[in-house]
Order: C-alpha cells, then structure tokens, then sequence
C-alpha cells in the first residue's frame, strides 16, 4: 500500500534521477542518454501527477514541471532521429542511404543545441520540496487510487480501437502512454494486485515500443527516395511490424483483467 512515506521516497528517488540523467545528457548526448532522460522525466511527471490537487496547483510546482516537459519536447525530435538511424544498415555504400544518414545526423544535432542550452540553464534546479508529512494517508491514497482507475478506463478506450484498427498509429501511441503511465504509477504501489500487472504492462510497453519505433522509421523514409537497398530495409520492417502488432494482440488477450 502506498503511504506518504513511500510516496515522498518515489518522488525524491525521481527528481534525483532526473537531475542525473540531465548532467549525462548535457556531458555526453548518446542515443542512451537521451533516452534514459526522457524515460526519467516520464517517470517524475508520472510520480507528481499523484500529488493533491493543492500541490499540483501550485505556480512554482507547475512551472517546475515544466521546465522538464520542455526539455522532453526538445529532444523528442532527437529521439525520433536515433531510432531511425538504428534501422539503418551501417556502412552502406548505397549513396540513398548515406544522403539520408546525412540529413538526418544534421537534423539531430540542430535539435541538440536547443535542446542542451535549455538543459545547461536548469541542470542545477532545486528540487520541489515535498515531506512526508505534508501528505496524509487518506489523501495520498484515494489520489493514488483516483489515477490509477483514470488511467486505466483511457487505456481500456485505446486498446478496443487499437484491435479493431491496427494501422491508427495515434491510437497505438496513445496506448502505449498509457500502458507506460499506468505502470509508472502502479510501481508506486506493493500491493499483491499491482504486483500481478506489472509484468503485464511491462510485457505490452516492450512491443507497443517496437511497433512505434518501427512506424516511425517507416513513416520517415517510406516517403523518401528509396534505392533497392533502402525498400529492403523497409519491407523488412513492415514485417516485423505486423509480427510485432499479432505478438500484442496475443498477449493483450492473455491479460483480462486490462481489457
């Protein structure tokens, strides 16, 4: 059960790892690194979203908040370009490829420069100061609760479209958010119920995260000039894309306590 104790230690543990992720980020842009920041930002902006309303109003805690939502904004772009890049055969000599590579390594590094100036200016921000015992059990629960059921309901909305339309790419994305969310938020909770979905949602999060990393590689260069090398690369993915999207359909019916 989660109490003002535990909840003050999830949200202390998220800012520290935020804070850590940004220093990584700002010293060595990796594609790791990136991606390491913005799952830690997700998992804080997760972990606040159970504050009481009287918290979560506040200005400053709004504005703290988003400062990390404009710095996941701004390398949402980054990502996007290091998971295309990933896709790519390595040491092509198909020029296609290369002129694409190019392009695309233009385009990251362009957003890194925002991106990591809007870093550097809020890498030492002081964490919002929430205590134990600002928080009473009752409160904290009943929100805990609160969105965990919100959560829930939407991802239960998202999954009846999904099956029914595979190629709704927002859905699907929708859908994995909100898988995410809710996993973010039940791993605030010990509870032998949380426990049991877990590695439910976990299980969805890793295939709903290879087919949208495998819809934008094939939005992304589907419409480009394609060399035959380049429509090999991209056959291939759309295949593992289907692959993917059947594999999750398995495991969603395996999981009824979420439909």
């Amino acid at each position: 059960m989660i109490t003002p104790q535990s909840y003050a230690h999830s949200l202390s543990k998220s800012e520290k790892t935020v804070s850590d992720k940004v220093k990584a980020y700002i010293k060595e842009p990796s594609e790791e690194n990136v991606h390491d920041l913005r799952t830690s930002i997700r998992r804080l902006l997760t972990t606040a979203n159970v504050l009481p309303k009287t918290i979560r109003r506040q200005r400053e805690f709004k504005r703290y908040l988003e400062s990390y939502r404009k710095l996941l904004r701004l390398n949402a772009k980054v990502r996007n370009v290091d998971i295309i890049l990933a896709k790519l055969p390595q040491h092509s000599d198909d020029p296609i490829f290369s002129k694409l590579a190019s392009k695309l390594k233009e385009i990251r590094e362009s957003s890194l420069k925002r991106g990591r100036r809007f870093a550097s200016s809020i890498k030492n921000k002081k964490d919002f100061p929430v205590e134990a015992k600002e928080l009473s059990s009752p409160v904290i629960q009943k929100r805990f609760r609160k969105t965990a059921n919100i959560l829930t309901k939407t991802l239960r909305t998202h999954l009846r479209i999904v099956i029914k339309e595979p190629r709704n790419l927002d859905e699907l994305h929708k859908l994995r958010e909100d898988s995410r969310s809710l996993r973010f938020t039940l791993e605030m909770d010990d509870s032998p119920e949380t426990s049991k979905l877990l590695p439910v949602l976990e299980k969805w999060q890793d295939v709903l995260g290879e087919i949208r990393d495998s819809d934008i590689f094939i939005s992304r260069v589907e419409n480009g000039k394609l060399s035959s090398k380049l429509k090999e690369v991209l056959e291939k993915e759309r295949s593992g894309r289907q692959e993917n999207y059947e594999r999750f359909l398995e495991i969603a019916r395996e999981s009824p306590s979420l439909q």
